[in-house]
């Protein structure tokens, strides 16, 4: 439910730079606690799997660092807005979009990725990252407000236990509503 208001209310906004700018502020801290968390340079290779109609994290992420990022949605009409906008911003030789779907999609190239908060099946996911990375992979995951984890595809606490020693550092230092906390796991 929840994120289906988000992609409505991204539609919306897709329309107007000046709201897409706008909804963008909300993103503005907690990437820069992200990009802090994982020490994105501009030299690292960034994914972010699920970006939506308004890719905000990966704009941010990009002109927060310079670095080059790809985005994964498995949502068509999402995929073509983001693209829409990232010409708009001015930022295609910074940002590609794409479909396609986080259990299936080639990490090999990146040596950071990113998982948002709506992204389902997320322990699919994240296991597919996990078996599929290489040793130094930084891989940051959004996790919701134990609230509000009905209404996210979540990662299990006997996930977050197995893989415990890789994760480095989790955040709460962001008043955001729906997010708990980041999780940073580093392939070691």
């Amino acid at each position: 439910m929840i994120a289906a208001c988000t992609k409505c209310i991204e539609r919306n906004f897709s329309k107007s730079n000046f709201l897409i700018n706008l909804y963008g502020l909300y993103y503005k801290n907690i990437v820069k606690n992200e990009v802090k968390l994982a020490e994105i340079k501009n030299c690292d290779k960034v994914l972010c799997i699920g970006g939506g109609p308004i890719p905000s994290t990966a704009i941010e992420v990009a002109n927060q660092t310079d670095a080059k990022v790809h985005v994964i949605d498995m949502d068509s009409d999402a995929v073509a807005c983001a693209r829409d906008i990232v010409k708009r911003l001015g930022l295609h030789h910074k940002i590609i979009v794409d479909q396609g779907r986080g259990e299936d999609v080639d990490i090999a190239p990146y040596n950071v990725i990113h998982v948002a908060l709506q992204v389902t099946p997320k322990e699919d996911v994240l296991k597919h990252i996990w078996s599929n990375s290489k040793m130094g992979d930084r891989i940051i995951v959004r996790m919701p407000k134990k609230g509000l984890r009905p209404f996210y595809s979540n990662v299990t606490d006997g996930f977050i236990q197995r893989y415990s020693d890789y994760i480095r550092l989790s955040s709460s230092r962001f008043n955001v509503s729906t997010m708990d906390k980041i999780l940073l796991m580093v392939k070691g």
